[in-house]
């Protein structure tokens, strides 16, 4: 028996009409969903405030962009950060290094922070990311996306890599005239870890993965997957 000959469930009715409903984030107003081609954008009927884009393919290439991530936050904690000499005494130091030095100097509340802020949240917002799309994308559900995908939008805020690189840009100039600075591995990759974040960012499409989260419970995933790769998506006009 296939599932059109399985009358709707009142849990299934209330799933469809919340995944056809999107509410503008400034006034709270309800719209109802509408297809949008690539690169529209849907506003607020009543303030005219962003509601989403309709991005192309935006499930695959924010998977790939997650896996580069994850790849340049290995090499960026697995190396030296930069060197310092002075004197021709040569010291290095890795971030997660920087993160013992604070709690060395009493300072643990401080280095506490730095391990949350700069390397433990980057890491869960990947992971998390590659725990959703990876199954979804072989055709498979694993429990508790839904708390995972929560959990990746709430902790977007507080990861503060790009803070920390500025920082210590900061630190190299003026310590550039007393000492010669030897930038490690570990710096270009954190670089470019922070611009794949910020394109991360910009290419993740929150309510087309919700929806792609939502349509995985009812075995529909082929069909979501192949209209998030077309022309038109479930949409607000």
């Amino acid at each position: 028996m296939n599932d059109s000959e399985h009358p709707p469930t009142a849990r299934t009715r209330v799933d469809t009409l919340l995944l056809s409903l999107v509410a503008c984030h400034e006034c709270d107003l309800l719209h109802e969903k509408h297809d949008l081609p690539v690169g529209a954008v849907a506003r607020c009927i009543r303030c005219n405030a962003f509601l989403y884009a309709r991005k192309y393919n935006s499930i695959d290439r924010t998977l790939a962009v997650s896996v580069a991530a994850l790849i340049m936050f290995v090499v960026a904690n697995s190396f030296p950060f930069l060197a310092i000499s002075v004197s021709g005494n040569t010291q290095s130091i890795s971030i997660i290094s920087a993160v013992f030095a604070l709690s060395d100097e009493g300072m643990w509340l401080l280095g506490l922070l730095c391990f949350g802020f700069i390397i433990l949240i980057p890491l869960l917002r990947v992971v998390g990311l590659l725990y959703i799309l990876l199954p979804l994308r072989a055709g498979k559900r694993l429990p508790g996306i839904e708390l995972v995908f929560r959990g990746i939008v709430s902790l977007s805020p507080w990861s503060m890599m790009e803070i920390y690189l500025l920082g210590a840009i900061v630190a190299l100039v003026k310590l550039a005239s007393m000492a010669n600075i030897i930038l490690g591995l570990s710096f270009w990759a954190f670089a470019v870890l922070n611009i794949l974040a910020a394109v991360a960012a910009q290419m993740v499409d929150n309510h087309t993965l919700w929806e792609f989260i939502s349509h995985s419970r009812g075995g529909r995933l082929a069909i979501l997957s192949a209209r998030d790769n077309g022309p038109v998506d479930r949409g607000v006009s």
